[in-house]
């Protein structure tokens, strides 16, 4: 009878659990009211239960009442929504239900508790700094990512999120499509998310590669029940700027002379010689050779083309893109052409290709497969690119002829070399480079197991060779002048050989594997949401070269709670082991907690219609940085030279232990804490404030405190310290008027630090100790004016660099010891490194398909040296050249000038007096930028149909367009001599069907 009643009961509760599952139907919405085709409806915890939209935005699934679906857009949007009814209408919105993927966990911005700043690949598309270059496409865009322009050819930015945290470069991970890969070849077009992990609770989920911040980029998938054909070219221009100005030969002759006299030394020019230079009427004599505008063309041109297709049926979904560029050099083509053989332009020749595939292989099972190729090829000169620009503005204009009366290549005995035949004559060099990346996903639902279960398993593995094919030459060059008889005298040097071609061979290559396990517990019941994930993951990278290889293995587990998208928590526990620690201690663990509460989801501010979102959140994050040398803990030993042994005293060569080795090793070791506030009110206006702090311990230092009595070279210590906080501050603003639409973005980040410790020696001074003031704070000397004359400087403590004359730098005794010596170095400036102040201003607006976006950018709170041979040390040991800058922009020292001079005499001599780091060679290195222009105009819809087409749009960008700083003649970020600044233009046209 129990039996029976038994098998009743359980046949009624299950016939009453059918009965309650139904068929929803729905429909999904952009904003605009328009349907979505193309978006994923999965149930939450059973994904294989699922549905995709038509054309018409409807979807249809079996589904009980308060079950949560999950809406997924082309893996980029995502939201979960509680089943209501048979019926529902749901807007996917792709700005405010954008996932922020943080490699092992997504959320969106009303869910996350982390820090992370994402944005999205038509922001990008308009508003990237560099349509070419995606490592430089970023500045002003994201909040708490700080870039530094670098000068050069295809010169990579310098990358730094939230200041250095501690003493050196503090370079982020960057993730493409979740492992670590280069983005220096990337294409703009491909991307479809850029996020910026900032705060502990997001870099945690990194462990020992994390303290540094992490950038992942996210490449586009295709999309559901759709075909999209994109086609991209852009012809661009690139136009020397900030080049300073060198002077003419015969400003050159009279330099030389005023600092020759200064010095003490003979002259080194007649007055006949000066008024020959004066007139150039004897040019193979007396020259007068603009060596850079020689050598150089006004401008450069590149390439790129490139078509991408995305779409998908109803279980396969893809996205292929084919992109070729190409870019040319600066140098003059009269030159690089010089040779039958060879060109020597600088230039660069690269195909891509990029293929993502999503397969849904049962209900239950799905793959992603990425595959990413590149063949590339780059030609130069046998000279290095920056030494070919080096010598150009080197060589004075007085020195030589480009060619003798004999047709040689002229040069002289002090510099022996030709800056153009370095171009034309000297051969090549040839590089031709291959790279492969792969990397495959597959996920299985488990849900019939233990609902909400499920199973990922990921490889990836790259590999990059770069082949390199050498073309040397040698050319003869001929010392020509005019003897004291006014006759022609010539040698010639050298000898004008043959081309030797190398052989091919490997000069660069590296390997990189990984392997991931997942398993993944998701689901939501009544107001609750509850994620966890248990996490094994195992990578390898060896580049080509001796102990530079790196292996590293981690357990994770992390777990998040969501109740009623009021109240969030995630936590973090990751143990992590990396190679470069010591044998027997790999591992450490970086644990992590993060909470927010979102009160526009309260009960009270139900009736607050304007307020979408105010969501306060904190969080506190363990993470490191394995970034060190092997061999930190053996033993070394080297020569230590020859000593007479045995009776004959026979030289015996001998060894000496090099350092100490380190018993223990650690990581530096970041605690990140966080607290931050986001607000969205009437759909258009969005900001982020945070405040953040950055602890770094366990950074690897020389310990200097050690007395050199020891008679061996100390271990380093993991002594250093580090205190890093800021705050952060970012708006924006999107609104439309009609036909009018327009946004505002804005970003501003203030950072400050404190150097703890970094195992500085006793210093007889406090003045003199590093520590105790900001990450990268420059040192010097106190300049307080110039020598007058030689009782000025009898009557002046003694300057000990070198000796010193009238017009040299006078600098200020700190320690009243009557010498100027190391002693008397204090903080000057500010930081050289990490500025105070960070910004960035994004404007735009269309209005009937005409469209302009700027992209601005500065900083402020940085010091920059002015060190530059040849500009701000001029004619220095006799063998540099001297720019205009320091004859008319700057008032030099002379006799008559003593009273209003702003920089010291000129000198040929090494004078290392007048060059010490001090406050005559520092400048503010504030800037305000428009780094980005970009204008565009989309024809009109009836005309494009016409066409076949669904969009045509022709465009115009332009960066580096205008910078307001305190920096002459040079770009202000990067202040150097070589591959000049550019101004960029490209002209472009952008299909779609």
């Amino acid at each position: 009878m129990n039996k029976l009643l038994y098998t009743i009961g359980l046949a009624l509760t299950f016939s009453l659990g059918v009965m309650a599952q139904d068929t929803v139907n729905g429909i999904v919405k952009d904003p605009s009211g328009k349907p979505l085709s193309g978006v994923k409806v999965s149930k939450v915890g059973e994904f294989r239960n699922n549905s995709v939209t038509d054309n018409s935005g409807t979807f249809s699934l079996v589904l009980e009442e308060g079950d949560f679906i999950e809406l997924n857009y082309a893996d980029v949007v995502m939201k979960r929504v509680r089943v209501t009814g048979n019926a529902m209408s749901i807007t996917l919105d792709s700005k405010r239900d954008a996932t922020v993927d943080m490699g092992f966990l997504k959320r969106t911005e009303e869910t996350q508790t982390q820090s992370a700043t994402a944005i999205y690949a038509d922001f990008l598309e308009k508003n990237a700094t560099s349509p070419s270059r995606v490592n430089n496409a970023f500045f002003g865009l994201l909040s708490g990512l700080h870039l530094t322009q670098n000068t050069g050819w295809n010169a990579n930015a310098g990358m730094n999120i939230r200041g250095r945290g501690g003493l050196s470069g503090g370079s982020p991970l960057v993730l493409v499509d979740g492992f670590q890969r280069g983005l220096t070849n990337m294409t703009l077009e491909e991307i479809e998310s850029v996020q910026v992990l900032k705060d502990g609770a997001a870099t945690a989920l990194w462990g020992a590669r994390g303290a540094n911040g992490v950038i992942l980029i996210n490449t586009k998938r295709g999309v559901y029940n759709s075909f999209d054909i994109d086609v991209n070219y852009r012809h661009g221009f690139e136009l020397p700027i900030n080049t300073p100005e060198m002077s003419d030969a015969y400003t050159y002759a009279m330099a030389q002379n005023e600092a020759l006299y200064y010095d003490g030394l003979p002259l080194q020019y007649t007055k006949s010689q000066l008024e020959q230079y004066k007139h150039g009427t004897q040019p193979y004599f007396y020259p007068n050779v603009s060596w850079f505008e020689e050598g150089t063309r006004n401008f450069s041109e590149n390439n790129q083309f490139n078509i991408m297709m995305r779409g998908g049926g109803k279980r396969v979904r893809y996205m292929a893109l084919l992109d070729y560029k190409n870019k040319f050099g600066l140098l003059n083509e009269d030159y690089t052409h010089y040779s039958d053989r060879y060109n020597s332009q600088i230039r660069t020749y690269e195909l891509d290709l990029r293929i993502n595939l999503d397969v849904d292989i049962t209900s239950s099972t799905k793959m992603k497969f990425g595959l990413y190729g590149i063949i590339g090829e780059d030609k130069r000169p046998n000279t290095g690119i920056d030494a070919i620009f080096q010598n150009l503005y080197k060589v004075p204009a007085a020195a030589f002829p480009i060619k003798t009366l004999n047709d040689n290549w002229g040069s002289n005995t002090l510099f022996k070399m030709n800056p153009i035949a370095a171009i034309a004559d000297a051969g090549y060099v040839q590089e031709n480079r291959r790279l492969l990346e792969a990397d495959m996903r597959f996920t299985q639902d488990l849900s019939m197991f233990l609902k909400g279960l499920n199973a990922e398993v990921a490889v990836a593995y790259d590999n990059s060779a770069t082949f390199q094919e050498i073309g040397s030459k040698t050319y003869k060059y001929e010392v020509s002048y005019l003897s004291d008889a006014g006759l022609p005298v010539s040698e010639t040097f050298g000898t004008d050989s043959k081309m030797q071609v190398s052989k091919s061979e490997l000069s660069a290559q590296f390997i990189r594997a990984s392997v991931e396990a997942k398993l993944n517990y998701d689901r939501a019941f009544g107001a609750h949401q509850l994620s966890a994930s248990a996490v094994y993951r195992q990578d390898m990278e060896e580049p080509l070269g001796l102990n530079d290889s790196y292996y590293r293995q981690n357990v994770m587990g992390f777990v998040g709670y969501n109740y009623d998208n009021r109240y969030m928590v995630d936590v973090v526990g990751n143990y992590y082991g990396t190679s470069v620690l010591l044998k027997g201690d790999k591992f450490r663990f970086y644990p992590a907690v993060s909470a927010g509460w979102n009160i526009a989801n309260e009960a009270f501010l139900k009736d607050a219609s304007n307020l979408d979102l105010l969501k306060i959140r904190a969080s506190w994050g363990r993470s490191a940085t394995d970034g060190l040398e092997y061999g930190l803990g053996n033993y070394f030993w080297t020569s230590s030279g020859n000593y007479p042994f045995g009776e004959s005293m026979a030289s015996v060569g001998g060894l000496k232990e090099q350092k100490l080795p380190m018993r223990h090793l650690d990581l530096e070791t970041a605690d990140k804490y966080n607290v931050g506030i986001d607000v969205r009110l009437w759909k258009n206006f969005t900001a982020t404030a945070e405040m953040y702090f950055d602890h770094r311990t366990n950074i690897l230092v020389e310990n200097k405190k050690v007395s050199s009595i020891l008679g061996v070279t100390p271990a380093q210590e993991n002594i250093g310290e580090v205190k890093s906080r800021g705050l952060e501050l970012s708006l924006g603003w999107n609104g439309q008027v009609k036909d009018f639409k327009y946004y505002a973005n804005a970003n501003w980040a203030l950072n400050d630090s404190e150097v703890v410790e970094n195992g500085q020696a006793y210093q007889p001074y406090d003045y003199l100790y590093t520590k105790g003031h900001k990450v990268g704070q420059l040192f010097g000397l106190e300049a307080i004016g110039y020598f007058n004359d030689e009782e000025d400087i009898a009557n002046s403590p003694e300057q000990t660099f070198s000796v010193v004359r009238p017009g040299d730098v006078k600098y200020k005794d700190q320690n009243g010891d009557k010498k100027i010596d190391s002693e008397d170095r204090v903080a000057i400036g500010k930081s050289t490194t990490v500025p105070e102040m960070y910004y960035g201003l994004n404007l735009g607006f269309e209005y009937k398909g005409f469209g302009v976006d700027m992209v601005f950018n500065g900083i402020s709170g940085l010091t920059k040296q002015l060190n530059v041979a040849n500009v701000h040390q001029p004619l220095r040991n006799g063998n540099t050249n001297i720019a205009t800058w320091y004859l008319k922009d700057k008032v030099r020292w002379t006799e008559t000038t003593k009273e209003t001079a702003n920089v010291p005499r000129l000198s040929t001599l090494s004078n290392e007096n007048n060059y010490q780091a001090s406050t005559q060679w520092i400048e503010d290195g504030s800037f305000f930028k428009l780094r980005n222009l970009n204008v565009y105009y989309n024809l009109p819809q009836k005309w494009v149909r016409k066409m076949k087409m669904d969009k045509l749009q022709i465009y115009a960008k332009a960066q580096n367009v205008f910078s307001i700083d305190k920096i002459d003649y040079f770009n202000c970020e990067d202040i150097a001599l070589g591959y000049p600044d550019v101004f960029s233009v490209c002209l472009g046209l952008n299909i779609n069907f």
